[in-house]
């Protein structure tokens, strides 16, 4: 038996949920009375749409400011080209998901490490650097794959969400120790300036959780409190 409210699954004889103090509904107990619960699951995940189009105005909105603005002062889009593509980026990440009911995440966490690594061609471009291809863009790649997989890893996989954390928290451990040795290669600063201490947290709470998981109890326990 489940808590209708949260979801946790609830033991033999208790009369309220122990997360949400939520009361418990046993159909076999109620001998015909609809003595049903304030609480009820939702048939289906309200629109987002609504959201959406309402932030598709300010996106306009402010597009519009920004290029009257530019044009008006300078006759040329210098630091508004920067603003537009923040706000290009912003529009990808957060607003264009909304518009389907189930977005695929396979195809926007890619798609929104993609305009970010364009967002940093622009600047390096504008600015006259040299880090994009070795920095920007390598950084850009292994975090698309990385996040990439673990999205779809807990989107396909029922089970064993505590080793899916906890493999992620060890990659991404790695992950900035990648980084900063792009940025030794690029700028010349010394490594394991701070990528090791980052590494070690990592490391910690991803061993914890891969423990968790070959634990029943304490796997269970983590179950239960942060519906993994």
């Amino acid at each position: 038996m489940y808590c209708v409210k949260c979801g946790v699954k609830l033991q033999d004889g208790v009369e309220r949920c122990p997360l949400c103090e939520t009361p418990v509904w046993n159909p076999e107990l109620s001998k015909g009375e609809f003595n049903y619960p304030e609480h009820y699951p939702r048939a289906q995940k309200e629109s987002r749409r609504p959201f959406a189009i309402a932030m598709t105005v300010i996106c306009v909105m402010a597009l519009v400011v920004i290029l009257t603005v530019c044009f008006k002062l300078y006759s040329a889009l210098r630091w508004g080209g920067y603003a537009i593509g923040g706000l290009a980026l912003f529009y990808i990440i957060f607003v264009l998901p909304c518009w389907f009911r189930r977005p695929p995440v396979e195809v926007f966490v890619p798609v929104g490490h993609a305009a970010a690594c364009l967002l940093s061609l622009y600047i390096c471009l504008k600015t006259g650097g040299h880090w994009f291809l070795s920095l920007a863009f390598p950084v850009s790649m292994i975090g698309a794959l990385l996040f990439t997989a673990v999205a779809c890893l807990l989107k396909y996989v029922r089970h064993g969400k505590l080793f899916i954390f906890g493999g992620f928290l060890l990659a991404l451990g790695g992950f900035t120790m990648l980084i900063e040795f792009f940025v030794h290669l690029t700028f010349g600063v010394p490594m394991f300036q701070w990528s090791l201490y980052s590494m070690i947290g990592f490391a910690v709470a991803g061993g914890f959780l891969l423990l968790a998981g070959m634990i029943p109890a304490l796997r269970r326990s983590l179950e239960k409190h942060f519906f993994f």
